[in-house]
C-alpha cells in the first residue's frame, strides 16, 4: 500500500472523492466502485499486472511469491468439498 501511495503522489493521481459507506450493506448502490478480487487466483492475476507493486517488491521476489501462491491455489482447487461431493458429483 505504501508503494501505491507513493506512486499516486509522484504521478499526482486523483484518488477520487471520499466514500463513507458500508460496502457490505450498500455495495449495490456503488456499482462504479472497483471491488477487490474475490479469491486468491483473481488476486494473483491482478498482482501479475501491477507494475508498481512488482517493481517495489522486486522482480525476483514477485515471481517467487506468485509461484508459491499459485501452488497454494492449485492445492486448494484440487480438493472437493463435502458440499461438492454431495451436490454436484454423479456417482
Amino acid at each position: 500500500m505504501i508503494a501505491a501511495g507513493i506512486d499516486g503522489i509522484n504521478n499526482r493521481t486523483n484518488p477520487g472523492k471520499r466514500l463513507d459507506i458500508d460496502m457490505y450493506a450498500d455495495s449495490q448502490k456503488m456499482r462504479s466502485v472497483k471491488k477487490l478480487p474475490l479469491n486468491l487466483l483473481d488476486a494473483l492475476r491482478v498482482f501479475e499486472r501491477n507494475k508498481v507493486l512488482k517493481q517495489s517488491l522486486g522482480e525476483e521476489f514477485s515471481k517467487a511469491y506468485i509461484s508459491l501462491k499459485e501452488d497454494e491455489w492449485n492445492s486448494y482447487a484440487s480438493h472437493f468439498s463435502t458440499w461438492e461431493k454431495e451436490n454436484t458429483i454423479d456417482v
